[in-house]
């Protein structure tokens, strides 16, 4: 078993949702300190967010710095994320930095996340990284929540591209808008054939998204440790609380009690 097909059988082989804590300090003591606190804590993934690393243009830096993660991390796996200023990042890169970036030190993760929309040749670099690491294909809408069809043909697509989990994280206006992204994520996994997906509603609205992730099938949801990634990520420790709580029912209940 490579390492894509072990993260992959990781993620989804109890059916509850695996909880990632993002990793935002920009200096490389600062970043393996909150490694520190993530593999502490009762987060299953870590997840390191480059684009906050003053360094990531310094490729054996970026390398370096991931070597250092997993040696703190231990046996949690770690997603390595640039996330680009048009999808909410914190940086910017030209695509072929971004190709070289990823394909150079992501490698060396166990999950890569790749922004599908970014390129219209992206196929080339999620082939390249599946040779390694599971792929998180990603798209950000942070301006709205396209319509329930729109949402499932882009997960779809996204899988189309390469990605092993396709991933979407859009943010409502009104409340029928994290209704609609949790009726897609559904429509999504049945046109994939059960395959895994990971979305959310952000802000405080669209919480319980990332609270009921088992509810529409995503296997993947994000929580803080201090300071979030992005809007609506509440603390590990109440996450990791309110999904043991709605993953509990009476038939668990009884079979503990036998």
């Amino acid at each position: 078993m490579n390492n894509a097909d072990r993260i992959l059988e990781f993620l989804t082989g109890d059916k509850i949702p695996k909880i990632c804590a993002p990793i935002v300090e920009s200096t490389r003591e600062g970043i393996l300190k909150m490694a520190g606190a993530v593999y502490n804590s009762e987060a299953d993934i870590a997840e390191w967010r480059v684009d906050y690393y003053k360094d990531f243009h310094n490729i054996d830096e970026t390398s370096r710095t991931l070597s250092g993660i997993k040696a703190v991390i231990k046996n949690k796996p770690l997603l390595f994320t640039f996330r680009t200023l048009h999808e909410g990042g914190e940086a910017d890169i030209s695509y072929n930095g971004y190709f070289k970036l990823l394909s150079t030190a992501g490698i060396n993760a166990d999950l890569v996340d790749v922004e599908i929309y970014r390129n219209e040749n992206i196929k080339e670099l999620t082939g390249l990284l599946r040779k390694h690491a599971a792929v998180i294909g990603s798209y950000h809408d942070f301006n709205g929540t396209p319509p329930a069809e729109e949402i499932a043909g882009r997960l779809v697509y996204m899988k189309n591209m390469g990605a092993d989990i396709p991933k979407i994280a859009v943010m409502p206006k009104k409340r029928i808008d994290v209704i609609n992204l949790m009726e897609a994520s559904l429509a999504a996994r049945e046109r994939l054939g059960g395959a895994p997906v990971i979305t959310m509603s952000m802000s405080g609205m669209g919480v319980i998204s990332r609270i009921a992730a088992e509810t529409t099938g995503s296997v993947l949801t994000f929580g803080c440790i201090g300071k979030p990634s992005a809007p609506g990520q509440i603390e590990v420790k109440r996450l990791k609380e309110l999904i043991d709580l709605l993953h509990y029912n009476e038939e668990t209940h009884i079979s503990q009690e036998r």
